[in-house]
């Protein structure tokens, strides 16, 4: 995964951790009121919504990136983009907190347990996918080196996104036992959609998502499920196929 050209950040000003951080109190320290941004985020599709918490995600990877040894941050982002196509294919997992403690390795590590949370069960539980959006967006103004950069970045995307992939109304009866998730999540959402410099690419979407899942699983992601693991899903699954809906 390379950094996508819609995150902008200043690499003399990235060098230096100018917030407060304390481990154990983490949120107290955030400033930034995430209420304009969950009321946008409610006119989106939950695949949508999932996409820019990747996004957002996306920023505080690439403020850190070369600044610490840990590969697990950018193996849950690729997991991650999977797991906008199922939530299924981001496997659950826990890291331990005493080993991710300090201003980087504990803002990634509360970045990557807020993500796989809301990812993991913000399709029954839409709650749980506002509460990681909202999360994402204090931690991410928290530790950039200029607010002004995220904040000019999510305004279009928002507006774009809004217009592209709206809020779809969910019939609860339709797959009483989660087998067809991916079905009623809307249209695929792929890393391209959050370029605003960039135009709509829905064959670019899929290709990149598509890639992805085959790089990912290539790659041996212990963030991704395996197709065995797949099978108790009762997905459509066969070999290292994952299949896109």
């Amino acid at each position: 995964m390379n950094r996508p050209a819609w995150i902008a950040l200043d690499e003399s000003s990235r060098h230096s951790l100018r917030f407060v951080w304390d481990d154990a109190r983490v949120d107290a320290d955030f400033r930034a009121d995430d209420t304009a941004l969950l009321d946008a985020t409610a006119l989106l599709s939950i695949r949508a919504r999932m996409a820019l918490a990747v996004g957002l995600y996306e920023w505080l990877v690439w403020r850190f990136d070369g600044l610490h040894d840990r590969a697990e941050p950018k193996q849950v982002l690729q997991a991650a983009w999977c797991g906008t196509v199922d939530p299924r294919y981001l496997k659950y997992f826990e890291l331990v907190r005493q080993d991710w403690t300090g201003p980087i390795d504990g803002a990634l590590w509360c970045g990557m347990t807020h993500l796989s949370h809301g990812m993991n069960t913000g399709h029954a539980y839409e709650g749980d996918l506002y509460a990681a959006l909202g999360f994402l967006y204090r931690l991410a103004v928290h530790v950039l080196p200029l607010r002004s950069t995220l904040d000019r970045w999510l305004e279009p995307v928002l507006a774009r996104l809004a217009r592209q992939h709206p809020v779809q109304p969910i019939d609860p009866l339709a797959d009483l036992f989660d087998q067809r998730i991916a079905e009623q999540l809307g249209p695929l959402v792929g890393r391209r959609a959050l370029d605003p410099s960039l135009p709509l690419d829905v064959g670019h979407d899929r290709q990149f998502l598509a890639d992805c899942l085959a790089d990912a699983a290539a790659d041996g992601n212990p963030f991704l499920s395996s197709p065995k693991d797949l099978i108790d899903f009762d997905l459509d699954v066969a070999g290292d196929y994952y299949p896109l809906p």
